[in-house]
């Protein structure tokens, strides 16, 4: 407000590790945001500290616009109206955002952006986010569900900043004169030294490896299962059956439990429940037991292994259908390579005739 001299940088995306029950609350996807009013050009000196770079929107409101909108936010601020429950996707530091100023617009903007499609998704949007690090974008595309392969239009896109800043760009609000004039008044941006450059790595880029990967896993599978069952040694396999069986199903666990134990939606309905399957936990029990007692591989790992990759190559059959169409093809291309090997690996160690 430069007639009063006063500033305020509102910022949405507040949070406490140190809150009561927070990690609980994060897995049961109940996670408390809060807003709060901060001394603007402090926030804009700890950029600057830090070497990044400020994007700049200066928006053409009227004083009515601004008048409101300011009062929104303050009102927005106080301590019984601060505390939002968070979503990744639908109600997040960037969403707040845009309402507010949707709001002080009259709706202007919803109505600009909700038919404009972005040619992306939830899905697809996290995918080119997380490209850079391989084992968090394999984790995400695991566990997310059908429902982010939905397309978005640009106002459901604008849960990114940087996407809600790009489609603000050329919105246009009505003037008192009846005429229409651009939202954005002025847009700069002040470079910073530590900028991260952008990801070398896409998406796409990654499918080859994880078949790769799958792949080697299997192999490994196979390869100790065959010494075991010829008599050169049980160990390799113990080790790397168990672990994977450990690993798998402990990854499907989770995908059941966020599906039927969490308000975590975009989780549910999770088609690569066959692929990472929760039997997997049942087959390591199987192994231990299997350690314990030594002598031959007992034909109960050669049927559950064998099940568990059946039901992971079904998983590809289910894709051809309908009623399927989540976008999970990391998933595929590693887990059914992987499954399989295990069986293999498995049916070597453990022949038809071992009882």
């Amino acid at each position: 407000d430069p007639a009063a001299g006063t500033g305020i940088a509102y910022n949405f995306g507040m949070f406490d590790f140190g809150q009561k029950n927070f990690f609980w609350n994060f897995l049961q996807g109940r996670m408390w945001y809060w807003m709060q009013g901060d001394d603007p050009k402090e926030w804009l000196r700890g950029y600057a500290r830090a070497g990044r770079s400020i994007e700049i929107q200066e928006l053409a409101l009227s004083p009515e616009q601004a008048r409101s909108l300011a009062g929104a936010l303050a009102r927005n601020a106080q301590p019984d109206q601060m505390y939002y429950r968070y979503e990744p996707y639908r109600d997040n530091c960037s969403t707040r955002v845009r309402d507010a100023l949707d709001l002080s617009v009259g709706g202007a903007l919803e109505r600009a952006l909700a038919p404009l499609p972005s040619g992306a998704t939830f899905r697809s949007r996290t995918a080119e986010l997380t490209a850079g690090s391989a084992p968090i974008y394999f984790g995400l595309m695991l566990l997310l569900g059908p429902s982010t392969d939905q397309p978005l239009s640009a106002w459901e896109d604008s849960f990114i900043p940087m996407n809600f800043a790009r489609y603000l760009q050329p919105v246009a609000t009505s003037t008192p004169a009846g005429g229409s004039a651009p939202l954005v008044e002025r847009a700069s941006v002040r470079p910073g030294a530590a900028d991260a450059p952008g990801s070398s790595r896409t998406p796409a880029s990654l499918l080859g490896w994880f078949l790769a990967f799958g792949v080697l896993v299997g192999g490994g599978l196979g390869g100790a299962g065959a010494r075991s069952g010829a008599g050169r040694g049980r160990g390799a396999f113990l080790v790397l059956g168990s672990l994977w069986s450990l690993l798998s199903g402990g990854a499907g666990f989770l995908m059941v439990y966020l599906w039927a134990f969490t308000a975590h939606t975009y989780a549910w309905r999770n088609e690569n429940v066959p692929q990472a399957s929760v039997l997997g936990l049942v087959l390591f029990l199987l192994m231990a037991g299997w350690a314990r007692r030594g002598g031959p591989a007992p034909a109960s790992v050669r049927a559950l292994a064998i099940t568990i990759a059946v039901l992971s190559a079904a998983g590809v059959a289910l894709q051809l259908l309908p009623w399927f169409s989540q976008v999970n093809g990391a998933a595929l291309l590693f887990f059914v390579p992987a499954n399989i090997g295990m069986a293999l690996g498995a049916a070597r160690a453990a022949p038809a005739t071992t009882e």
